[in-house]
């Protein structure tokens, strides 16, 4: 049942309703332009629901083009009689229809199939999110809505041509077979990940021929591909607790659809994955080359913990999203490179990352961030610069996984004298900025280093940097003075 906020309304508040509904029934609106939108979302509740909604709305119709739009467009939006008004507001205001406006409107109103021809491509940008009741609407008026069937098939923006396939997919339709028997000219253009979903939604389906297509597909035109994740996730794989009993093998403890799969072309899957590869590394490897085999290994060996050596969990989470633990590895092997020290040891954990060196270089994997901001950092010299900075957001901007390198410093700032930190702070607030960092200064300066000499900053520093290089390593907690966004690159 939905929420009706009516339910709740004390008797004053109910009179006080009534009165501004009496005063609309009247053409009385000049009320509206001073109630809060409190009042203002209630009074268009109980309009809607009024069994002479009509005849209020036609007290103050004639003045409708006084009224906020908002407020007129919520009243009138799905009734075929204001269809020409409602047309007018649209056209005139920035209305926002959102999913449940414009299936009302295609249900109760010739408007609402007007403006889905009309604003065909915009619909489809806008609610790309949650399409099946555009496309549930042009199958059921397939007739009327032929053209746009069409123009779906190969429609310019592939990811809304994805989610159509992916439709027809699911609901079996019987436009499926017009595109299955050359399905390869519908994918051209389409990203890896789109390609992906539609195979997996065929495999989902038990459309095996079709999954072979796409999958053989998907091997052919794209250097990597989520596909293993997909069909693993919702045919989870009981993890292996012995990262060294993955190397010799072991027998994978799940035998459903999506692992067998999997299991059944292992080396494919291991070589092209973008996602998950720890996952077919640690329950398939022996349906791998041990040559595949061992060189993914020497690259997770760096990112053990030390008291157990269980793989890292930021590096676990790293192989959740697109291809990092291939740039992780590109970035080792470039690092490594320029490294005089071969060598590699764990450092520590921090609150956002895991920090490990690795020849002359620290690598942080990174599990979250304390900003959204786009640049988390700004560079200035006393602040140790990121060689290497990746990162992975989700929709609200918050950083899910990422990748930093720096400069792996051998001197400690512990016994740095605190009047040293204080001329820090004083430097940092000259350049416009503040750090929150708990962690700077004290007995130990855990997030604060020197460098080797100060002659490494190619500007110009006051003197006592010259004798303490003092510098942040942790670039999380600095911020700008005047609040303003961290954009100063």
């Amino acid at each position: 049942m939905s929420y009706n906020p009516l339910e709740y309304l004390d008797p004053d508040q109910i009179k006080y309703l009534d009165s501004m509904v009496e005063a609309l029934e009247n053409g009385r609106i000049e009320f509206l332009s001073s109630i809060s939108w409190y009042y203002t979302d209630l009074l268009v509740s109980m309009v809607r629901t009024s069994p002479r909604r009509k005849e209020i709305i036609d007290g103050f119709i004639s003045r409708v083009d006084e009224i906020k739009s908002d407020f007129a467009y919520e009243l009138l939006y799905d009734r075929e009689e204001y269809k020409e008004v409602v047309r007018r507001i649209i056209a005139k205001k920035n209305i926002k229809i959102d999913r449940n406006h414009l299936m009302s409107m295609l249900v109760n109103t010739s408007l609402g199939r007007e403006y889905l021809f009309e604003e065909f491509d915009l619909i489809l940008e806008r609610f790309q999110v949650d399409l099946d009741f555009i496309f549930d609407y042009l199958f059921d008026h397939k007739e009327t809505c032929k053209n746009l069937i069409e123009r779906l098939k190969t429609y310019s923006n592939v990811h809304i041509r994805s989610l159509f396939m992916i439709y027809l997919i699911i609901n079996d339709n019987e436009f499926l077979n017009e595109i299955t028997g050359d399905i390869n000219k519908y994918l051209i253009g389409m990203s890896p990940n789109d390609v992906c979903e539609i195979a997996y939604t065929a495999f989902r389906k038990g459309k095996r021929d079709l999954f072979q297509i796409l999958k053989e597909y998907i091997f052919k035109n794209f250097e990597t591909n989520n596909l293993a994740k997909l069909l693993l996730e919702h045919y989870k794989v009981k993890q292996i607790s012995d990262f060294d009993s993955s190397i010799t093998g072991s027998t994978p403890v799940d035998n459903r659809l999506g692992v067998k799969e999997v299991e059944s072309d292992a080396e494919r899957y291991f070589k092209t994955a973008s996602t998950w590869r720890i996952e077919i590394f640690e329950n398939f490897s022996h349906s791998v080359s041990k040559e595949l085999l061992e060189d993914f290994r020497k690259y997770l060996l760096f990112f053990r913990n030390p008291e157990d050596g269980s793989l890292s969990n930021n590096l676990r989470n790293l192989d959740r999203y697109d291809n990092l633990t291939r740039k992780l590895q590109e970035y080792v092997d470039k690092y490594l490179a320029l490294s005089q020290n071969q060598t590699h040891e764990y450092i520590r954990n921090g609150s956002t990352a895991s920090c490990y060196r690795i020849g002359d270089y620290v690598f942080k994997l990174v599990y979250s961030k304390y900003s959204n901001s786009p640049i988390l950092c700004p560079d200035m010299y006393l602040i140790l610069p990121n060689l290497e900075e990746i990162f992975v957001r989700d929709d609200y901007g918050t950083v899910k996984a990422g990748i930093e390198v720096q400069k792996y410093l051998k001197r400690s700032a512990q016994g740095v004298p605190s009047e040293i930190f204080a001329l820090w702070e004083a430097e940092l607030k000259k350049l416009g900025y503040y750090a929150s960092d708990r962690l700077i200064g004290g007995n130990c300066g855990d997030n604060t280093m020197l460098l080797d000499s100060y002659k490494e900053v190619k500007v110009k520093v006051p003197n006592w940097f010259k004798k303490y290089p003092l510098v942040l390593v942790d670039r999380d907690l600095v911020y700008p003075i005047d609040g303003s966004p961290r954009i100063d690159r």
